[in-house]
């Protein structure tokens, strides 16, 4: 019985041990607004919307499940305003953005896949954001 307990004591520490979270920069603050899997359909265009505030910087990433993928994403205000830099013909996995006021914004994702694509991709979209660095 003694030998159950230390080894399950054992075990608990080394779960502890593994469970902890390191910061690898502390002063990057980045946190979670929203991360989700998708499933888009060729040539369509899904959105969503999330809310914002002044402040913060906003990154918005896409990782893409299969290969020869041209992923495409916008970020519009509640108009349809594009925020930041928008080149619609650029492959795109990762966008950098801030808004000029808080409010309700609108991310749009697209995919273009080769010829002999099924037609779907599945990704995965995160988005995060941190107070501004100065």
């Amino acid at each position: 019985m003694k030998k159950y307990l230390i080894l399950i004591a054992i075990l608990c520490a080394t779960y502890i041990g593994v469970a902890q979270v390191t910061e690898i920069n502390p002063r990057a603050d980045w946190k979670y607004v929203r991360s989700q899997d998708l499933v888009l359909q060729d040539k369509s265009v899904y959105q969503f919307e999330f809310p914002a505030d002044t402040g913060y910087e906003y990154l918005l990433n896409v990782t893409i499940s299969e290969p020869n993928i041209e992923t495409y994403m916008n970020v519009m205000d509640i108009q349809g305003k594009p925020i930041g830099k928008h080149a619609p013909n650029e492959r795109r996995e990762q966008m950098a953005f801030q808004v000029d006021a808080s409010g309700t914004y609108i991310i749009a994702l697209g995919y273009k896949g080769p010829e002999d694509d099924d037609g779907t991709t599945s990704v995965k979209v995160t988005l995060i954001r941190r107070p501004e660095v100065e």
